[in-house]
């Protein structure tokens, strides 16, 4: 028994079909291809449809074109302005040595040191739970454990010090976000110390300046 087929929509053996296949392509584009080649085919659709009826239509041709060329560019400069923002974004909010993360709607930098140890912005973790303690409090709680840094020279815990902390939280959200901190930060933190045999002062202990 033989298998019957669906036939394809063009025959791509034949080369008319291969250019209603290409055309139809660029109209359906999924995003497979890159954005230079996508503007590149397009651009040719536009040049051949130009040649091909200029003498038909006259001037008028420059009415189609325009529409054609509308409908095959607005999707790649929907597509670019998308890509521009998102590039911008990530240079705000990604700096060369910290990495961003997310919970829930806050964004936040995480910054790592040269012991593994991965630092969070007091700021943040006081807009996420509601309430912490200053950052001149902190700096007696957590002598090793608290630091300022950046040109803002704002406040950062280190992880171990802010899950020594959230230890004692009791509204949803701030025990919510101790167990994300312990899941995507910490604990990957300590994994790593661990795994390099780097040994840190407890956060606790005092500082040596």
């Amino acid at each position: 028994m033989h298998e019957i087929r669906r036939p394809s929509r063009f025959d791509r053996s034949k080369p008319v079909g291969r250019v209603l296949q290409w055309v139809t392509d660029i109209f359906l584009d999924e995003g497979t291809a890159t954005l230079p080649l996508r503007i590149i085919r397009s651009g040719a659709v536009c040049i051949v449809y130009y040649w091909l009826f200029k003498d038909l239509f006259g001037p008028a041709v420059w009415i189609f074109l325009a529409f054609l060329g509308a409908q095959l560019f607005k999707r790649i400069v929907v597509d670019l302005l998308a890509e521009m923002g998102w590039q911008m974004r990530r240079a705000a909010l990604e700096p060369l040595s910290g990495k961003h993360y997310q919970f829930q709607n806050f964004q936040f930098q995480v910054i790592e040191d040269d012991d593994c140890c991965r630092w969070i912005p007091t700021e943040k973790v006081r807009e996420i739970i509601g309430q912490l303690a200053s950052d001149e409090a902190l700096v007696r709680l957590f002598p090793s454990g608290h630091q300022r840094m950046g040109e803002a020279n704002k406040g950062y815990l280190r992880d171990d010090a802010l899950m020594a902390h959230l230890a004692g939280a009791h509204t949803s959200q701030a025990i919510k976000f101790k167990n994300w901190i312990e899941r995507n930060v910490a604990f990957p933190a300590r994994r790593i110390r661990e795994r390099k045999r780097v040994v840190i002062r407890a956060a606790t202990a005092e500082r040596e300046d």
